[in-house]
């Protein structure tokens, strides 16, 4: 698959409200936080200079000089003029100004002071953002505050006391206050919606994968299959979900405040934004690609550091070898080497960690400190203000969070393509076995089971797990089968009901291939007990019943009864209906056997194949246990998958199975004289069971 992750990305489609909700609502959130900065700008502003709109004198000698150049270019001649004259131009051009950007009543709410001026017997006026309006006049910012303002007239309109700064700094107030509570609702919003989607979407690939799972026979045969699978259901789409939730909310939400932050940044002053955006690029290609090298060499002495280690760990463990063969000055020699190797890598490693950060660091420093001198000589050359150089820092300091958080969440998406290539690789197996269309209906085995040259080879290694095995089970028969490796039982089993099919050969019941006869008639007729499949997390009733309404109570306790199950199973605290496994009662092995005989019990099915456990249960589960089969085998053929002599020597036919061939087979009695391989088993299971005993 190209792009696993943008598959699983599909699925949150399935919620396309919750899907783009989450995505608006994070792009809502970032722009409340840009929206902030200007309220920081206007803030600062107001605490620098007060809400005072400026006087000619105030002036800085460039804008004095820039403001003359306008007037006398307006006036289409210089003309001389002295300081008061100048002041009085000043002020006729910023009651123009305040009337063309604010409004009439913003101009009006200035004259006063053209008035007053005169005689210098009042201070200015405190008009709020008037002040930075003025300041601000030979800039399209002008404009945007004019728009402000002239919506806004509690920014500027003066109280009882001749100020406005009191109402406008309340007004700032509650914007930045109406901005930090919109966004942390867009954010609770956006992280609801994202979990409802990617939970939904988590939750889609759960049940494809148990669905799909279903359909492969390795997950049902083969425990790192299903390891596997339940590492896929669990972790890897958990995290293919962090991933989701991370690209929904985290990258939209880091890339839309790093674009405005730069945006910022560009407003308040373009030329050091540039020069800032310029050192950053020649720091991360310089000296971050050098302390990336850094790091990787660190990484790599770390490997080498530890393979040495353990070689001077077996120099250690080889002192009796030394000692026998008088090796101590070749040891000794030996281990100088490798100490000296392990300190060269020690060195590396020590480097990489030692030079990496603290370079990147002192240099971003470095820059940081170069970029505040230019800062300063911008402000003192009146081409920034105090609160453009606050805002600048405050944007630079948000914008380097903003993409700590924008890498962490690409590490998550990371993170999450890997699980997701994995998720979706399992996904696309096919399955080893398949239905024919008109495939036939089993009826219960009346004569007998066949395995005709079946070959069995296995999928993935290529390993052949059975060859050429040819036996035949009469119906109504005790069979057991004593083998040397696991698998090759299991196989059988597992070829039996059909979880696999042969790779070479026939499986036949009453005559009838299996491969033409549906997966459920077949199943119905084979009830199966595996050791490594006795009960799951979930009542007694449900172990039992396996959660089919076609089975009542009293069905399930009559089955329970067979298998000498009722008697503990009534004992615990809420009887059939009490939890066991995982949050539950934790059951005894014997239990546990005894649970699985009772399911299959429960199915009358016509074919009973028993595996029997690896460890040894207790003395009285052994017995009730041989009791239930004694009891249930009448009418009943039974294959055993015998671990225990006294199960071999009771069955009416055993088959040897070693190398995954059928060796031999017969009764007990014939093939303990006549069978050197069955004796050597026999003895093996006879061993065992006495010191289990």
């Amino acid at each position: 698959m190209d792009n696993p992750f943008r598959s699983a990305r599909s699925h949150l489609d399935f919620k396309p409200a919750a899907k783009w909700g989450a995505v608006l609502c994070s792009a809502g959130a970032a722009i409340c936080l840009a929206l902030l900065f200007p309220v920081l700008y206007l803030f600062v502003d107001l605490i620098d200079w007060h809400g005072q709109v400026p006087t000619y004198a105030t002036l800085s000698p460039a804008r004095q000089a820039a403001f003359q150049d306008q007037w006398n270019a307006r006036a289409l001649a210089a003309t001389p003029a002295d300081a008061t004259e100048w002041e009085s131009r000043w002020q006729k051009n910023t009651y123009a100004v305040l009337d063309r950007d604010v409004g009439r009543e913003a101009a009006d709410a200035y004259l006063p002071l053209l008035t007053a001026h005169a005689g210098r017997s009042e201070p200015n006026r405190e008009l709020g953002v008037l002040g930075t309006v003025v300041r601000e006049r030979d800039r399209w910012t002008a404009r945007v505050l004019g728009w402000f303002a002239g919506w806004n007239p509690w920014s500027w309109r003066p109280g009882a006391s001749g100020s406005a700064n009191v109402a406008y700094l309340t007004g700032l107030f509650l914007i930045a206050f109406a901005l930090l509570l919109l966004r942390g609702i867009l954010l609770n919003v956006a992280a609801h919606l994202s979990a409802v989607a990617t939970i939904a979407a988590a939750t889609r690939l759960r049940r494809a994968l148990y669905t799909h799972g279903s359909r492969l026979t390795a997950v049902a045969v083969r425990p790192d299959a299903q390891e596997e699978a339940g590492d896929l259901v669990t972790r890897r789409v958990e995290q293919v979900q962090d991933g989701l939730a991370a690209w929904l909310t985290g990258s939209v939400r880091w890339m839309v405040v790093t674009v405005l932050l730069l945006l910022v940044l560009l407003v308040v002053h373009f030329w050091l934004t540039l020069c800032l955006l310029l050192l950053a690029g020649v720091v991360w290609l310089v000296v971050g690609q050098a302390a990336a090298w850094f790091r990787r060499d660190a990484r790599l002495a770390a490997r080498r550091s530890e393979a040495r280690l353990g070689t001077m760990r077996e120099s250690m463990s080889l002192m009796q070898l030394v000692k026998a063969y008088l090796m101590e000055r070749y040891s000794k020699t030996r281990f100088e080497r490798q100490l000296t190797e392990v300190s060269r890598s020690a060195w590396r490693r020590a480097r990489g960690e030692t030079y990496s950060r603290p370079t990147l660091v002192a240099v971003a420093s470095l820059a940081g400190a170069a970029m505040l001198f230019l800062a300063g000589r911008v402000v003192l050359a009146g081409e920034m203000s105090i609160a453009g150089l606050a805002v600048k820092a405050a944007a630079i300091a948000t914008l380097v969070y903003a993409l700590n958080r924008w890498i962490a969440s690409q590490v998550r998406v990371a993170r999450a393509r890997d699980a997701a290539a994995d998720v979706f690789e399992f996904l696309d197996r096919r399955g080893e076995t398949g239905q024919a269309i008109d495939a036939e209906f089993l009826q219960p085995m009346r004569k007998n089971l066949e395995l005709v040259g079946v070959s069995l080879r296995e999928s993935g290694t290529g390993r052949m797990v059975l060859e050429d095995v040819s036996l035949t089970i009469p119906a109504g028969t005790r069979a057991a089968v004593v083998f040397t490796d696991p698998d090759e039982a299991r196989a059988l089993a597992h070829l039996i009901t059909r979880f696999l099919d042969p790779t070479a050969g026939e499986v036949r019941i009453d005559g009838k291939n299996t491969r033409w006869v549906t997966y459920e008639s077949v199943r119905a007729q084979v009830a199966l007990v595996t050791e490594d499949a006795l009960t799951f997390a979930d009542t007694v009733a449900n172990n039992i019943g396996c959660g089919d309404p076609g089975f009542t109570l009293p069905q399930i306790i009559e089955a329970a009864k067979t298998a000498h199950a009722h008697q503990f199973v009534q004992r615990l605290p809420y009887g059939y209906e009490t939890q066991i496994g995982d949050g539950g009662v934790i059951l005894r092995p014997g239990e546990r056997y005894r649970i699985a005989l009772a399911r299959a019990i429960l199915r009358d099915p016509s074919l009973l194949v028993i595996e029997e456990p690896a460890e040894t249960l207790d003395p009285d589960s052994l017995v009730l246990i041989d009791d239930t089969i004694a009891r249930i085998r009448h009418g009943r053929t039974v294959l055993f998958l015998a671990r225990r002599p006294s199960t071999v020597k009771s069955a009416d036919e055993v088959f040897v199975m070693h190398n995954g061939r059928l060796k031999v087979g017969g009764s007990h009695d014939e093939l303990i004289h006549a069978s050197e391989l069955y004796r050597l088993l026999h003895f093996k299971q006879s061993l065992t069971a006495a010191e289990g005993g």
